[in-house]
């Protein structure tokens, strides 16, 4: 008899092929009119209806198999990730559900909080409102920008999840660095080669270095939820801007500095269409908490980083070379912002 040490994978695809032949029972029935797979997650769709089913990662070096494997922290995940989602597109994010493997059959039930797989039943949005290709089109007016500031700003105000006390900013930073490096590593060499070249990496470590101080007395109140709102996560419906697939499952990346949530959408905008356009977003912020400006070295560090973290991820994407190169012309200017 051999034991297997991958049950988890093997125990997500037999709920996939249930779900894609319509073995299934309780709240779901019939097939999906549409399946794709992302890094995470398997999604399904039912005409307007859109479910997503997280993978476990059963693999010991990938780097969120402690958030997404089998266990208490996964279910922790997976409540977490739906209420944010929740509070940021009510109208996308509907429902959660449990779902069992009984009988050769996939098993939806509703939400029992015990459960290792789950679906998030979802209003499926329309691709040609999302952010990135309005950007990639040309497609965006200085408005809809305006707004997409406002309502980052009153989402994330009026979140009702709090940092907790014992996490600074300093080291949430840092944490956050470690990953850019080690996604930098992984970056065919075209684009890593660029990025070392640059000298930013060590940029941000000195910058960090010369703030600690004052980074490391960032913590409670100071720090808000920070969401992973870059332009493809961003899709308008009815003119008023909706956020998907907001929770990263690095816990680094769930608090920190508010306007990192700014920052953001500003790089996406700055390097796929023009900085002019992007105060538009940045003016929409202002608006709302009532201010003029913000501190000219955090609010570089939270720019430069979200700007890099754009360049680790278009990077390792196929298909997106050239959106890359656009942000990668912008290296020497983000050096200066740290």
């Amino acid at each position: 008899m051999s034991i297997t040490t991958d049950w988890s994978t093997k125990y997500d695809r037999l709920i996939w092929e249930a779900i894609c032949s319509g073995k299934v029972t309780g709240a779901l029935q019939g097939r999906p009119t549409e399946v794709i797979e992302s890094g995470l997650a398997h999604v399904f769709f039912y005409d307007d209806t859109v479910y997503k089913l997280y993978k476990t990662h059963d693999d010991k070096d990938h780097f969120i198999k402690g958030v997404l494997a089998p266990t208490d922290r996964r279910t922790a995940f997976l409540t977490h990730d739906f209420s944010l989602n929740q509070h940021f597109s009510d109208t996308v994010y509907q429902q959660l559900y449990s779902v069992y493997y009984r009988q050769g059959k996939a098993e939806v039930l509703p939400f029992d909080g015990a459960s290792v797989y789950t679906l998030v039943q979802m209003s499926r949005l329309d691709f040609d409102t999302n952010l990135h290709e309005r950007l990639l089109r040309d497609d965006i007016d200085t408005d809809s920008l305006f707004f997409l500031g406002y309502e980052t700003a009153r989402a994330v105000d009026t979140c009702p999840v709090k940092a907790p006390d014992m996490l600074n900013w300093y080291d949430l930073a840092t944490e956050r660095v470690a990953f850019l490096k080690q996604f930098t590593a992984w970056l065919p060499t075209e684009f890593a080669t660029a990025v070392n070249d640059s000298g930013v990496l060590e940029s941000f470590d000195k910058h960090l270095e010369k703030y600690r101080e004052e980074y490391e007395s960032l913590k409670g109140g100071e720090l808000t939820v920070n969401i992973d709102n870059h332009d493809e996560n961003v899709f308008f419906k009815d003119g008023k801007p909706q956020f998907i697939d907001l929770l990263p499952p690095m816990s680094c990346w769930w608090f920190g500095l508010p306007y990192a949530n700014l920052s953001n959408l500003m790089v996406n905008v700055e390097a796929l269409h023009s900085i002019e356009f992007a105060k538009h977003i940045e003016k929409g912020y202002f608006e709302y908490f009532g201010i003029t400006a913000l501190p000219a070295h955090t609010y570089g560090f939270t720019h430069a980083f979200a700007h890099m973290i754009s360049v680790a991820h278009f990077g390792s994407v196929a298909g997106k070379e050239e959106v890359t190169k656009r942000y990668l012309e912008r290296l020497p200017e983000v050096k200066g912002w740290l």
